[in-house]
C-alpha cells in the first residue's frame, strides 16, 4: 500500500524502512490514511529522491558497464525472448531462434581498443551475430542511448528494424550464462518498478552487479562474503545474493 502511494507522487515504487516508520509515525499523530501521510511527507520525499538520483546519474561509463541489458531490452522490446550466451570470451544478450539456437548481438559502446576487438571478432560471424554500436567510428547497426528525466531514466534506441535483421542471420549454438540471466531478472525488476538501475557500481568500497537507486539502495551481488556482505548491508536498504 505505501508504495503504490508512493508511486502517485513520483512514479517509483518504493518504500525503505526509514520512510516506513515516518509514515506510520504521521498516521498515528494524525490520524490520517496512508496516502494523506504520504502526501503530507511528500516534500521531503522528493527531496531525498532528487539527492539520490543526482548522486548516482549514469555517466558514460556507467551506460558502458550497462549495455548488455540495455541491448536485451531492446530484444524484448522487438518480442524476442532473451538468452545470455558466451561468445568472443564474453557474454553477449541473444535473441532466442530455437532449441539451443541463437542470434547474440555485440554492442559496441565505445571505440577503445578492447571494444574494436570485440568488433573484428564478432565480423568474422556477421551472419550470425548482429553488431549495434553506439559510435559512428564502428561499422554496425547505429543506435543511441536516450537519457530521460524520468524512469527507465535512460534506454537504447535504433531506427533499424531489428526484426527483420534478427531473423535475417544464421542462428547459432552457444553456451548461455545463468548468472547473466539471474542479473537481468533484477535489472528488470527494478526498471519496471521505476527505479535509477546501474550496473558495476562500487558500494562502500564493495564492487556490486546490481545497484537500484530509488528512495533507498538495493543491491544485487553474485560473489561477496564476509566482511564485504557485512559492510554492504550496513549502507543499503536491502542486498540480494544470486
Amino acid at each position: 500500500m505505501i508504495e503504490k502511494a508512493i508511486k502517485k507522487i513520483l512514479g517509483i515504487e518504493d518504500a525503505p524502512k526509514w520512510l516506513e516508520r515516518e509514515i506510520f509515525k504521521k498516521m498515528e499523530e494524525s490520524g490520517v490514511d496512508i496516502q494523506s501521510a504520504v502526501n503530507y511527507l511528500a516534500p521531503v520525499i522528493e527531496t531525498v529522491y532528487k539527492s539520490n538520483l543526482e548522486k548516482y546519474r549514469p555517466g558514460g561509463a556507467s551506460i558502458r558497464k550497462a549495455a548488455v541489458f540495455l541491448t536485451a531490452e531492446l530484444l524484448e522490446r522487438w518480442g524476442y525472448q532473451v538468452e545470455f550466451v558466451e561468445l568472443f570470451g564474453t557474454t553477449l544478450p541473444a535473441a532466442v531462434r530455437g532449441s539451443n539456437l541463437y542470434t547474440p548481438v555485440v554492442p559496441i559502446f565505445d571505440s577503445k581498443r578492447k571494444s574494436l576487438y570485440l568488433a573484428s571478432k564478432s565480423k568474422k560471424y556477421m551472419h550470425n551475430v548482429i553488431q549495434i554500436t553506439t559510435s559512428p567510428d564502428v561499422e554496425g547497426v547505429l543506435a543511441e542511448v536516450i537519457k530521460i528525466q524520468k524512469p527507465p531514466f535512460y534506454y537504447l534506441y535504433t531506427s533499424a528494424n531489428i526484426r527483420r535483421l534478427v531473423d535475417g542471420s544464421l542462428p547459432m549454438t552457444a553456451t548461455v550464462n545463468k548468472r547473466y540471466g539471474n542479473l537481468y531478472y533484477y535489472w528488470k525488476h527494478f526498471r519496471e518498478k521505476g527505479f535509477l538501475v546501474l550496473v558495476g557500481r562500487e558500494v562502500a568500497g564493495v564492487p556490486v552487479d546490481i545497484l537500484a537507486v530509488g528512495l533507498g539502495k538495493y543491491a544485487v551481488v553474485t560473489d561477496a562474503r564476509g566482511k564485504k556482505l557485512k559492510r554492504l548491508r550496513k549502507v543499503v536498504d536491502a542486498l540480494y545474493l544470486v
